[in-house]
């Protein structure tokens, strides 16, 4: 659970994750004692309940390292993912432009048909296709 803490005045805020398991025994003990769940959050961020991060430096740069580690995660990541969205979006482009194509035959077909005097096809699951391909994926 992430708990996000504001201060009175500003704009500055600070996030803390804990486990479920903590803020439900928090909401345990401030249900007994009679307390709101943020009121117990408070007293316990506030008057020392928590340890202060002066005797904790190792834990901090346990921390730092940890979040460097993420940021390159993030930055392998993001090299993979933008020339896959690259490639889908010419992909979508390459789809939409059949799908015009596509269009214009089934047009054109019709209109054979008709002047030759033979039956009408049923091309409904194609126009539903095409429908699908000039919208990219329903967007109306």
């Amino acid at each position: 659970m992430k708990i996000t803490v504001r201060p009175s005045r500003g704009w500055r805020k600070v996030v803390f994750k804990i486990s479920d398991k903590t803020f439900e025994r928090i909401e345990r003990l401030s249900k007994r004692y009679g307390f709101r769940t943020d009121e117990a959050l408070r007293i316990i961020l506030l008057h020392g309940y928590v340890e202060r991060g002066e005797g904790n430096e190792g834990v901090f740069r346990e921390l730092e390292e940890e979040i460097s580690e993420l940021e390159r995660e993030l930055y392998e990541l993001e090299g993979k993912w933008s020339p896959l969205k690259f490639k889908t979006y010419y992909l979508a482009m390459d789809n939409q432009n059949l799908a015009i194509q596509l269009s214009g035959m089934i047009a054109e077909n019709r209109r054979l048909r008709k002047m030759l005097g033979k039956p009408e096809r049923d091309f409904s699951e194609v126009e539903g296709l095409i429908h699908y391909y000039l919208s990219f994926g329903g967007k109306d």
